[in-house]
C-alpha cells in the first residue's frame, strides 16, 4: 500500500499557452505518468481539477507510492522534463512531497511522543 505520494500543482496556464498547458497535461503528462507507473515506480495517479475559490491552485496531479521509489523518481531526467515543461507552461508550478494516511501512521509509530 503505498505511503507516500507526490503533489504536483498548478496555478493557471501562462496566458497564450492554454491549449498547449492543458493539452500537454491531460495526453503527454497523462501518458508519460502511465508508463512510469508500468515500470513500477509509483502504484496510482489522479489528475484533479479545482473548482473556482479565489485561491493560486487550481488543479494538481496526486502520484501515490513508496517514499523511497518516489524520491528517486524525482531525480530521474524524464520526471525532471516533465516538470520543468509544466513549469514552462503554467504558472506557479511546484512538486511537493508528502505521505499519505498509511505514511502518516508509521510516522506516529515511530514518533509516538508527537502524538499523546
Amino acid at each position: 500500500m503505498a505511503t507516500a505520494c507526490l503533489f504536483i500543482g498548478w496555478d493557471r496556464p501562462i496566458p497564450g499557452k492554454d491549449g498547449e498547458a492543458y493539452g500537454y497535461l491531460m495526453r503527454d503528462v497523462s501518458e508519460q505518468l502511465q508508463m512510469l507507473q508500468k515500470q513500477g515506480w509509483f502504484e496510482s495517479f489522479d489528475f484533479i481539477g479545482l473548482t473556482p475559490h479565489g485561491g493560486d491552485l487550481n488543479g494538481f496531479i496526486l502520484v501515490r507510492g513508496e517514499r523511497a521509489k518516489l524520491d528517486e523518481l524525482r531525480r530521474t531526467d524524464q520526471f525532471e522534463k516533465i516538470s520543468m515543461k509544466i513549469g514552462s507552461l503554467m504558472t506557479r508550478h511546484g512538486v511537493i512531497p508528502g505521505v499519505t494516511g498509511e505514511g502518516l501512521a508509521k510516522v506516529r509509530d515511530r514518533n509516538p511522543d508527537l502524538f499523546k
